[in-house]
């Protein structure tokens, strides 16, 4: 790599400490190496600590929307995830700077980056593990947005890793820091007494979260919906590969799904209403529905033949048959394919009901009111029309097929 060079400190035209690291450093180096480059611009005095120097400013500038100044400064830790891409949608258009902190390759962020206005949005390569790496992404931001989560485990990283060792850490650093916001998003359901492993991290995440930065703000949104998600399309999935859809038991655990583009709205609304530091928000939708609903839902979207098509099966077996891919995802060094449902967390959740607490802050308390499942929201469902994607479309289709 080229050496450093230093310019002198008196030198009218010296480039901020910032940029001097920037371009220093080159793309991917270790945090470490990182660390060691700050610490030798600090001994030269060109690199300062001091929240101060750096190239930020949290003042406000222009109209507003995306080629304004919105006066915020985030960093938002799973933004390439499923509903990260819609939270840097709407922060990002709003007129924030960003910076986002992933480990996927390009190809699975560069859609991020236009997403804001032109050099707004900056990637950046870290480990969850990596406390150097967290601090040098956080340290310039007045909002930390973490949407970090994962729904099984691997031989890499446990529920342990991800739920809470993670935002523990990431939740004292910015304490240490100095940032002025911290967005934690947990998940409905979250609780100690839940029997899925998921959600028992999860309650264990949110409390330590809590304990180091007590004006946490800790958003639980429920069963999220939308083009990408792991619910209604696996229900389509499976309706389409299979001559009948897996139910775990009876079907009937109950959940109020909400679209995700409304919970990053939400977010939004959050990260720029300071009053909501230190509260809790349960986000769902305004209808309750089984697991059974949601697949006849889905069944009579797509137009199946001989609907409905179901087959529910006992939870023991489901656990007999995930037993042998949950014992390899622990060993071997490789991804491998996972189906959603077929994970002992996802199996074991189904005992329980996920639904909003009527006294905790929701969607009305931010001035959003969530889309109905129906309609336009599930659209993205036509794909799997057996008939093809227009089919069904005349009139009293589905009664006629129902009888």
């Amino acid at each position: 790599h080229r050496p450093l060079k230093l310019t002198a400190r008196r030198r009218g035209d010296m480039l901020s400490s910032t940029r001097q690291l920037q371009r220093a450093v080159p793309r991917g180096f270790p945090a470490a190496a990182v660390e060691t480059l700050r610490e030798t611009l600090a001994s030269q005095q060109v690199f300062s600590r001091d929240a101060s120097s750096l190239p930020v400013t949290y003042t406000n500038r222009g109209t507003g929307g995306r080629s304004s100044i919105s006066g915020i400064t985030s960093t938002v830790f799973g933004s390439s995830g499923f509903l990260g891409r819609y939270v840097v949608n709407h922060i990002g258009k709003s007129g924030s700077k960003m910076i986002l902190p992933n480990r996927c390759s390009e190809i699975h962020r560069q859609h991020l980056k236009v997403m804001g206005d032109l050099g707004q949005i900056v990637h950046l390569d870290y480990s969850i593990r990596d406390a150097d790496a967290i601090k040098y992404a956080v340290e310039r931001s007045n909002v930390v947005v973490n949407m970090v989560g994962r729904e099984w485990e691997t031989r890499n990283f446990s529920f342990e890793d991800v739920h809470v060792e993670f935002p523990a850490k990431l939740a004292e650093i910015c304490k240490e820091v100095g940032v002025e916001r911290l967005v934690h998003v947990s998940a409905l359901g979250a609780s100690p007494t839940n029997p899925s492993a998921y959600y028992q991290t999860k309650a264990a995440g949110d409390e330590a979260v809590r304990s180091a930065f007590p004006d946490a703000t800790i958003v639980k949104p429920a069963k999220l919906i939308g083009t990408e998600d792991r619910l209604l399309n696996v229900f389509a999935e499976h309706t389409c590969k299979f001559p009948l859809a897996p139910l775990v038991d009876d079907g009937e655990c109950k959940h109020q799904p909400v679209f995700v583009d409304d919970v990053a709205l939400a977010i939004q609304a959050i990260v720029e209403d300071p009053n909501t530091a230190g509260m809790t928000f349960e986000l769902a939708g305004d209808k309750v529905y089984t697991m059974e609903d949601m697949l006849r839902f889905v069944q009579r979207t797509i137009r199946t033949p001989n609907y409905p098509k179901i087959l529910y099966v006992p939870s023991f077996i489901l656990k007999a048959l995930a037993a042998p891919h949950e014992f390899l995802l622990k060993k071997v060094p490789f991804p491998l394919p996972t189906p959603t449902g077929l994970t002992r967390s996802y199996i074991d959740a189904q005992a329980v009901n996920y639904l909003k607490n009527p006294r905790t802050p929701g969607f009305e308390q931010l001035g959003i009111k969530p889309a109905k499942l129906e309609g336009v929201v599930i659209d993205y469902l036509r794909a799997y029309r057996f008939g093809g994607y227009d089919a069904g479309d005349v009139a009293g289709h589905l009664s006629r097929q129902k009888n």
